[in-house]
This record gives structure tokens, sequence and C-alpha cells, in this order.
């Protein structure tokens, strides 16, 4: 460290055999904008006219009819892709580059790794499955309407098909290294929950290939549904299912709610979702 007139340290860094203070690489810096190189760079960039592309349609934007079987075993190859891979950009990819080849835009304006962040639950923090939230996206896109009477109940019928479903299923064991996995119901659309109960029945490690084999499948299969359903729907025969609450639960709704998950008229606004409370919550009558 070297301690300038007015008392203050300046730290040091080592280069090559030289030092070099952080005054000295400003100075440097500021000589090197100004001689050309990077200085130019950024003004040539800056430069540059505003040219953007076509402005995108309003939602909902157009679904081709996709076979699901096809778009589920895009999103379980996609899924051990180092760089377009995992969960979210698996699902989401697999249904983007599918919609790409078969409408073209406005599908083509989006980019592919806009859902890379879901993987492990969003940043790896174990909340929703990024399978369903890459998913979901496409969902919104194609079937938003302002009246919510098929976005929402289809993502809302999703997440509970979900966490009532035996994962990993096996319609993709004949393209995979590890068929007949042990099968676990989810119980809750959270990645750390359908994760967790998975490895502790499989006794598997969360960083092993079993794990990541076992997600590649859900992954897949979550695409095959919702390919499923929106091609029912696009094809008039799809209609918004209604929830109903597991027997285990059904007291707790009778006092909690819901009876409108939209609070857009008087009802028991106690909680919000359709999530198991027991997963959380003991069972206070018992």
């Amino acid at each position: 460290m070297e301690t300038n007139p007015e008392g203050a340290t300046n730290p040091r860094q080592e280069n090559d055999g030289r030092t070099w203070s952080r005054r000295g690489l400003l100075t440097s810096s500021a000589t090197f904008l100004v001689g050309g190189g990077v200085g130019a760079a950024i003004g040539g960039f800056a430069a540059q006219p505003n040219t953007p592309g076509p402005d995108a349609p309003p939602l909902p934007w157009k679904w081709g009819e996709i076979d699901p079987l096809e778009a589920g075993r895009r999103a379980y190859r996609l899924y051990p892709d180092p760089i377009r891979g995992g969960c979210g950009s698996g699902s989401y990819l697999s249904l983007l580059s599918l919609l790409k080849e078969r409408v073209g835009y406005p599908w083509t304006t989006l980019p592919d790794l806009m859902m890379s962040h879901a993987a492990g639950g969003y940043g790896g923090h174990g909340t929703l499955c990024g399978s369903l939230g890459g998913a979901s996206c496409i969902i919104n896109l194609v079937a938003f309407g302002e009246d919510h009477q098929v976005f929402r109940p289809m993502i809302d019928r999703l997440f509970y098909w979900y966490a009532k479903q035996e994962f990993p299923t096996d319609r993709f064991d004949d393209i995979s290294e590890m068929p007949g996995q042990v099968k676990v119901k989810a119980m809750s659309p959270l990645c750390h929950t359908s994760v967790s109960k998975w490895a502790l029945a499989a006794g598997a490690e969360i960083s092993s290939k079993a794990k990541k084999e076992r997600c590649a499948k859900v992954c897949g299969e979550v695409v095959y549904t919702v390919v499923q359903a929106l091609n029912e729907y696009f094809a008039g025969r799809w209609t918004p299912p209604a929830w109903e609450p597991s027997e285990g639960i059904t007291h707790c709704v009778e006092c909690h709610g819901p009876d409108d998950m939209w609070h857009t008229k008087p009802g028991m606004n106690h909680q919000q979702g359709h999530m198991e409370c027991l997963m959380c919550h003991s069972d206070h009558t018992k």
C-alpha cells in the first residue's frame, strides 16, 4: 500500500512484474480512450442509427399446432445443455424454437435465453419449478385475454396437475440412459419440495446424474402436457377445469376459502392459492 500526501492509501496491483497504482491505471485508461482504442469503439457504437425491428403485436400471439411428444423430447434433450439448458430454459426454449419454426414472427423477436434464470427454482432458490415458469410464459403469450378466462385457469390447472403427478414418468425412457427411475409424487409446484422428496426416496444426491436425469424427464413431461392443453384449446376442445381440493384439505377450504381466487366478489379471502395446505400447516382439526 502507498501513502499519498493527503495521508490516504492507494491499493496496488501486481501485473507481469510491474506495479500499478489506481491513479496510474486511471491515467492510462484515459490516455487509451483519447488515443482511439476503446474510445473509438464506444463512439462508433453510440453513433449507430436507431433501427428497431418491427413492433411486437398485441397479445395473444399465434399458436401453431405442435406434436406434444416432439416438444417434450426437445425439452428433455435441452435440459442438460450447459448454456441453453436447465428446467426453465428447457421448457421455454423447446416451445419457442418450435413456434419459431412453425409460425415465425413474432416468436422470432424473443430471446432464446430469457428463462435461463429459472433453473433450480429461480436462481437456485428452490421456489417455483422452472419448467412450470418457462411453459407458463408461452401460455400467457398465446392465451392471454382481458377476461382472464383462459390463461389463468390453464396455468392454475398445470400447477396442481404437477403437484399430483408422480415424477419422473416413463414417457422418455426409450431415449433415457436411466429408465425406470423411482417415482415420487411432487406434492407441490415448488422445486424444493418436488426435488427433495424425490432425492430422499431415491437415495440420490442433488448433484447426481440420476437427479439431473429425473429433472430432464420432468421438464419434458411438463412441456408435453402444456402442448396437449394448448392444442386442445385452439381446436375448441379445452374447457377451464374447476379446482377441486384434495380430500385431506377440504375442511381447510371450508373455513379459509377460496371461493373466488381473484377477489372480485365477497368471499372467504383468508388465503391465496391452490397448493396443498398440509404441506406447510398442521391439521388443527385432529
